[in-house]
């Protein structure tokens, strides 16, 4: 008897310390005792006939775990596997101009964590340019349209794993509150730097990070601990909380039983198809976040239960044992059976028909999700596992249980949970015996076979969930029939994807589809023409579209200006300038406030520069020595006027560039001229008020000319020698062109060495003379001052030695002139005139135009210019041509006397070749008379009778010649 006295002693004695320690009181040793284990799930046999249907308080802790709060006491949770968390707020400042950055230091948990996977800022995404490694400053990266706005990343990010060595934030040093001692060690936290924009944040940015947590000890086979690494392991996260100092309860390694939780950690990591053609995953998992406000039981138990655990205190230590396949370590006969027994089976409130388990579903943004077995299809089901037919079984009523999972984050685990309960609820009897010493063998979570023959029991398996010593030093059992089928995974159904939703988020706004930019030229009553950018805007996709901002700039400016608020999509801004870039965006901002991206545009204004409409209609009607030209008016409001031009060439190849000018100017709102008629081609074009040509000119041939007689004076030409006085031109393969400001011998380099010119354009770019002019070699001397008509010929052509394709930059079509070419609108080359009398003074220069000259010398010049300076008018041929019409003078009833008669002219003829018929009036028979010494002022004549008499008579004139 002392031998068994004593075996009751050895067991008698720790237990008697736990329940003294975990009561801190006194302790009766003559009550009887039950031994303490934390377990899974505890026999409902055993527990009140309540059913658990489970409160809100899972889902609104876990929403809680979610969300950001303030605080500067807050327990710090711990993360075990992968979560996602909110975080505490923990310090928040501003600082800038305006108050333009918001500084937050964020506590996610306790350290050491594994890393910082992602972080989520107002419920979206945020990609930053590289990975958030322990204090490692992170900006947002260009390809985040959320945060990245306007070239400027919104975020700056400075993740800490929670070292115990870690240094302050470089972020948040530079506060003048936040020092370099301030370094929360041991603590996993951001520390974030937002910049305002009001397209961007709301309010204060609500913070999420998905974070593989805890770093915890691992054991090898041999129990040797290795170096702390992110596992998800419950066996080990277990160990860890239970050893922590800091977060857990601080056991140390003496009073645990590190072999049985090497074993569960093996259970732990058993491979298991979850569904057909799934990848393997582990039995069980721990993803929690672990509230260390709580009792330590109370998160020991949330631990325990994941994995279907039991924590008994065996021998002295902490033992773990996970409920799964096994055998008896012990068997009971009724020899070991003292007294009588208590069998129960499972009654109405503790067995289900169905079992609903709520988890945290990484699918639903870790919330709480909910999973039941019979699944709701169940369809595919044996019979027996169907629900209808257990409900039928259970007399028509449903026996629904739920339960909370804290650490699960897998819908196949979270069913796997769900359908063991609900087959133990169903398949477990529970008996309840009073054992002598054989039964100190056991263990919470034994397996022990039992034979009682009273029953039909003939080694049947039962697990132990509970054991009290008596005061007889008996034992009482607890016992649960042991199923091994109820522990073996069952391949499940993929989970459904959840459907995506149509709402519109409406912290996500669409932009405008497009921006179209245009101008164009507006006239006000007082006639002032000014230029106006045309802002088309092409509708967002959103549906919720409040109103679209337009803000143009300048190019060179800095800052956008705010032009318009509001639903129209066609918007017009006023006195833009000519030839100037501007920048135009647009956004659309929501109901809400919230706004989209810019959409951009930029446009170089060419209203005024364009040139002006090509003149349509023009006609040619010749009267007499006139030709009446009419076209019809253009409707460029900045129309200065039109210009006509004469080429004497009628066969249809007559050119604006190698024709004269005719008329330089008329003046809007005429439509009509009147010039001489000419054989050739006269020709047309529109001025705008920049002085701009239309791109085209309008021409119409005629090959009808004026009845008045013209006859040849003189002709010269220039070409080819071109031996007149130069004023910076020169003369390159026979033509005239304008001269460089770069010398060969003055370039640097080598020439051949340029890819991108030509041989003959220098090194430097656009380096042509702006003017230059070229004077003819000879003054035309017409012999005496007299009206003269004059025209000309001139041929050219334009070349920018400059103007390669590939070398171009901005829009082609934005430029001045065609497709083809820009180069004769840039340069020009034109004739002048001045006139003198005595060949020693003469007239200033003035722009040629085909007509009448009354003068006896004539000087020529050619002018030529360039605008751009990179083109250059090339001059191939000019031929000035003089020529007189014929004239008639006349006279009448003129009294010739007996002597000669001298007739002179009011103004000279050109040659004495002129023709004179002279009439007389009181002639009688044999009468005549002679003409005589005709000069270019006047001729003589002389009546005489038949017999040679000088008589006087009365004679009428005319005299036609030039």
């Amino acid at each position: 008897m002392g031998r068994v006295f004593k075996k009751a002693k050895e067991v008698f004695n720790p237990v008697t310390t736990i329940i003294s320690n975990l009561f801190q009181g006194g302790f009766n040793p003559y009550v009887a005792l039950g031994v303490f284990a934390i377990g899974w799930l505890f026999s409902r046999s055993m527990k009140p006939d309540v059913p658990d249907f489970g409160t809100n308080d899972f889902e609104e802790t876990e929403r809680g775990i979610l969300l950001n709060k303030q605080s500067n006491n807050a327990c710090v949770p711990v993360i075990y596997g992968e979560r996602l968390v909110g975080g505490t707020r923990v310090f928040l400042e501003t600082s800038g101009t305006d108050n333009t950055y918001l500084y937050v230091a964020l506590v996610l948990s306790e350290g050491e964590v594994n890393s910082i996977e992602e972080i989520k800022v107002d419920d979206k995404v945020v990609t930053f340019d590289g990975a958030l490694t322990h204090g490692t400053v992170r900006e947002v990266a260009n390809s985040d349209s959320n945060f990245y706005k306007d070239s400027t990343s919104h975020i700056q990010i400075q993740a800490f794993m929670g070292t115990d060595d870690q240094v302050a934030s470089s972020v948040l040093t530079p506060l003048s509150s936040w020092g370099n001692n301030h370094r929360l060690r041991g603590v996993c936290y951001l520390a974030l730097r937002f910049k305002w924009n009001q397209d961007v944040f709301g309010g204060i940015p609500q913070v999420q990070a998905k974070v593989k947590g805890k770093k915890v000890i691992t054991l090898a086979s041999n129990l040797s601990e290795q170096t702390a690494s992110f596992s998800t392991n419950p066996a080990f996260c277990l160990l860890d909380y239970l050893r922590n100092e800091r977060y857990g309860k601080g056991i140390a390694t003496a009073d645990l039983d590190l072999q049985s939780f090497y074993d569960a950690s093996q259970v732990c990591v058993t491979q298991v198809t979850p569904y057909s053609s799934a990848s393997d995953i582990n039995i069980f998992d721990c993803n929690a976040v672990i509230d260390t406000s709580k009792k330590v039981l109370d998160n020991v138990r949330e631990i325990v239960k994941g994995m279907r655990g039991y924590l008994p205190y065996v021998q002295g230590k902490y033992k773990l044992v996970i409920e799964t396949t096994g055998t008896a370590s012990v068997s009971l006969t009724e020899d070991d059976i003292i007294g009588g027994y208590s069998l129960a089976s499972p009654t109405k409130n503790s067995k289900y028909n169905r079992v609903i388990v709520s988890f945290i579903d990484p699918a639903r943004n870790y919330q709480v999700n909910e999973i039941q077995y019979p699944s709701i299809d169940d369809s595919g089901y044996a019979t027996a596992d169907k629900h209808a037919t257990m409900k039928t079984a259970d007399g028509g009523f449903l026996l629904e249980g739920r339960f909370d999972f804290r650490t699960i984050t897998s819908p196949y685990q979270a069913e796997e949970m769900a359908e063991i309960i609900l087959r133990r609820s169903r398949e477990s009897l529970g008996l309840s015996i009073n054992c002598g010493f054989k039964a100190y063998e056991l263990h919470i979570g034994d397996i022990v076979n039992v034979t009682l023959s009273s029953l039909g029991f003939s080694s049947k398996a039962f697990r132990v969930l509970s054991m009290t010593f008596n005061e007889d030093y008996t034992i009482n059992l607890n016992l649960v029939e042991y199923q091994a089928s109820h522990y073996t995974w069952a391949t499940k159904s993929q989970v459904s994807s959840t459907p995506s939703t149509n709402l519109p988020n409406p912290f996500t706004v669409q932009p405008p589809a497009s921006v179209t930019l245009s101008d164009q030229l507006i006239e006000y009553n007082d006639g002032t023409v000014i230029v106006a950018l045309d802002v088309s805007v092409g509708a967002s996709p959103d549906s919720f579209i409040d109103f679209y901002q337009v803000e143009y700039k300048l190019s060179s400016d800095s800052n956008f200006i705010i032009y318009a608020q509001g639903s129209g999509l066609n918007h017009r801004v006023l006195n833009v300038i000519d030839q100037e870039t501007y920048d135009v965006r647009v956004k659309a901002v929501n109901t809400l406030g919230v706004s989209s991206s810019y959409v951009s545009a930029q446009r170089k204004i060419i209203g005024a520069i364009a040139p002006p409409s090509d003149v349509q209609d023009l006609s040619c009607n010749i009267t007499g020595q006139d030709a009446h030209l009419s076209w019809t008016a253009i409707n460029d409001l900045d129309l200065a006027f039109y210009q006509i031009r004469f080429s004497n060439k009628t066969d249809g190849t007559g050119e604006w560039l190698n024709s004269v000018n005719l008329v330089t100017k008329v003046s809007r709102p005429a439509t009509s001229v009147t010039v001489p008629a000419r054989a050739g081609t006269y020709l047309i074009k529109a001025v705008d008020k920049l002085g701009n040509f239309s791109s085209n000119a309008t021409a119409i041939v005629s090959n009808v000319t004026s009845a008045e007689n013209f006859n040849a004076i003189t002709s010269v030409s220039e070409h080819p020698t071109f031996s007149g006085t130069k004023t910076n031109v020169s003369i390159s393969n026979d033509s005239l062109i304008l001269n460089s400001s770069e010398l060969f011998d003055s370039a640097s380099g080598l020439f051949d060495a340029s890819t991108t010119r030509f041989f003959d354009s220098g090194l430097a770019n656009a380096d042509f003379l702006a003017s230059g002019n070229y004077e003819f070699s000879n003054v035309i001397d017409i012999g005496a001052k007299h009206t003269v008509r004059v025209t000309a010929s001139l041929t050219q052509s334009a070349r920018n030695p400059d103007d390669l394709f590939d070398n171009k930059t901005g829009d082609f079509d934005d430029a001045k002139s065609n497709f083809d070419g820009d180069t004769p609108a840039n340069c020009d080359a034109h004739l002048e005139i001045a006139t003198s009398d005595d060949n020693s003074t003469f007239t200033s220069f003035q722009n040629f135009v085909i007509g009448n000259y009354t003068a006896r010398y004539l000087k020529f010049r050619i002018v030529m210019t360039s605008t751009d300076l990179a083109s250059t008018p090339v001059i191939s041929e000019v031929t000035i041509t003089v020529d007189m019409p014929d004239r008639i003078f006349s006279g009448n009833d003129i009294a010739s006397g007996t002597s000669t008669k001298t007739v002179s002219f009011t103004t000279p003829f050109k040659t004495t070749a002129y023709a004179v018929g002279i009439t007389g009036e009181n002639m009688a028979t044999g009468d005549f008379f002679t003409v005589s010494n005709k000069t270019v002022n006047s001729f003589d004549v002389l009546f005489k009778n038949s017999s040679g008499t000088n008589v006087s008579r009365t004679f009428d004139f005319i005299a036609k010649g030039f």
